[in-house]
């Protein structure tokens, strides 16, 4: 009896399309941003760390359009890692506050960010912001981590980000300096795409071939 994986199902071409035209929007201005602030503004290369850790990998992806399997899947873990490593970071396992590399260290400062990246919400509701966002990133980061629902993971993850960018924007913050609409184009490009190599969706999608 021999195992065969089941063919992942491909997402609608009109979908794909227009998410890795997004990514390629989103990109350009990624770039864009980071080319001024280098050039015009004497930024050094390493102060734009974070965003070019996002802008080169899904460069490869856009260029790829998603057809080479493993770079799609390796492309799971950027967005699982800053997931991961943000709710690490508000829960204290880096260290606490005003530690090195540490943001947060706390989740009552993560709360305290929360409110002024929510400056136009109300008061009352940001404590249950900040606990639904480490919430979504925590099941969100492991979904696509172990690769557990891929598709919904990450098209959730681009939904997240997207609502991170625009409430960033909205409360006078650079989205630029963290690349997080190219994360959120990322992600939902990723949706479009097969990424399930070394993930649980294809140990679930085995079935047996029949005689």
């Amino acid at each position: 009896m021999n195992l065969k994986p089941a063919a992942p199902t491909d997402a609608p071409a009109t979908m794909k399309r227009t998410a890795f035209a997004l990514l390629w929007l989103a990109l350009v201005a990624q770039v864009t941003w980071m080319v001024f602030h280098h050039l015009r503004l004497g930024k050094s290369w390493g102060s734009m760390s974070y965003p070019l850790t996002y802008a080169c990998p899904f460069l490869l992806l856009a260029l790829t359009y998603g057809h080479v399997r493993w770079i799609a899947a390796l492309l799971r873990l950027p967005i699982a890692i800053a997931f991961l490593d943000a709710v690490a970071d508000r829960l204290g396992l880096f260290g606490p506050h005003g530690a090195p590399d540490v943001t947060w260290g706390d989740f009552a400062h993560f709360v305290a960010y929360t409110a002024k990246v929510n400056s136009f919400m109300p008061s009352a509701t940001i404590p249950s912001l900040a606990v639904l966002a480490t919430i979504g990133e925590t099941a969100l980061g492991l979904a696509l981590l172990l690769g557990i629902r891929i598709p919904f993971a990450a098209m959730g993850s681009a939904a997240l980000l997207f609502l991170f960018a625009t409430a960033m924007i909205i409360s006078g913050y650079s989205q630029f300096a963290y690349g997080v609409y190219l994360m959120a184009a990322g992600a939902l490009a990723l949706s479009t795409v097969d990424a399930s190599l070394f993930s649980v969706d294809t140990l679930r999608s085995w079935r047996p071939k029949k005689m």
